[in-house]
């Protein structure tokens, strides 16, 4: 591995620096796959030469990225090499359980919080914004889920633009809300019940098309009720965002036709963020690379929709 490392470093700098500057990805993005394939690999229960094993195969994989692909897709190959490498198909099912059931714990006291405010819709878009941070993925900064949600209401309000989102909620008919990370499922559950309430939206959720990261499938909709609440459908494909040229008929037959798309997270926002649709973004931002995109601070809480983008460069010495 460290051979290999050094390859890259030395032998192939300008090759890889090359494809780097040409993909929608950063230099930034690097450290961050090799921190996921490490950590995937010991949640999966696989010994130290497996992991070496994986280490090795993700940094191949990663000096021949086409210069097309987005982090979400990059992270699919990741953690797929994960899966062949250990024989464990869902390394964070329980992981994704635990946290389905430690949100669903306080769903009724959230619940209450937000049909108790003054601004119902307002506090729902910021409860379901701070669940974002139930993220597998990015390093993460909290220990205790309940302390995701402390003064989530009171967060700074510079680029969560509700207007032109509560503006727009008014022409649309029908929403796709494409959902993000077990655990965050069930805040998601509890915006979307807000919006059945206040609006004649015909709503959609979205999962992912199998087991990724702690991202949450079909299963999670099935155990928090999702399913019981709305029409629930899957991309078809294991990435951790949602790469359009890659899903299933059935997913585009949805998001070509939604008059109006509610995209979670990160991932999501990294795949979809050049998207010529209605689509306004929901997230924490929990990145660096992220945060520069979209002209804010990390921590920072978003609603935005999909124009306006700040100009983002990164220059290789």
């Amino acid at each position: 591995m460290a051979i290999l490392l050094l390859f890259i470093v030395n032998g192939h700098r300008n090759l890889l620096l090359e494809r780097i500057c040409r993909v929608k990805i950063f230099l930034d993005c690097f450290p961050c796959f090799l921190r996921q394939a490490l950590e995937a690999s010991r949640i999966s229960g696989a010994g130290e030469e497996t992991q070496r094993a994986v280490m090795d195969r993700v940094m191949e994989k990663l000096l021949d990225i086409s210069r097309e692909e987005t982090p979400p897709q990059i992270g699919s190959m990741i953690h797929e090499t994960i899966r062949k490498a250990t024989g464990n198909s869902d390394p964070y099912r329980e992981i994704k359980h635990r946290h389905n059931e430690q949100a669903l714990a306080m769903a009724e006291e959230l619940t209450a919080l937000i049909t108790g405010s003054a601004s119902p819709l307002s506090d729902a878009l910021k409860l379901a914004a701070a669940g974002n941070l139930i993220d597998m993925g990015p390093e993460r900064k909290w220990n205790e889920m309940r302390d995701i949600f402390r003064d989530f209401t009171r967060k700074d309000p510079t680029h969560f633009d509700y207007a032109s989102f509560e503006k727009a909620l008014g022409k649309a008919g029908t929403l796709l809300y494409l959902g993000d990370n077990a655990g965050e499922i069930v805040l998601d559950k509890i915006l979307i019940g807000v919006l059945l309430r206040e609006t004649n939206l015909d709503i959609t959720y979205v999962v992912r098309g199998g087991p990724v990261i702690n991202d949450a499938t079909m299963e999670d909709a099935r155990f928090v009720g999702m399913t019981d609440l709305v029409r629930v459908i899957d991309t078809g494909t294991a990435f951790p965002g949602v790469v359009p040229d890659a899903s299933s008929r059935k997913f585009l037959d949805y998001y070509l036709g939604a008059d109006m798309i509610l995209s979670k997270g990160q991932g999501n926002y990294e795949s979809l963020s050049d998207e010529e649709k209605n689509i306004f973004f929901l997230l924490q931002a929990k990145c660096p690379v992220i945060a520069g995109k979209i002209g804010c601070g990390v921590g920072d809480m978003v609603l935005k929709p999909r124009r306006g983008d700040s100009a983002m460069k990164r220059e290789v010495e």
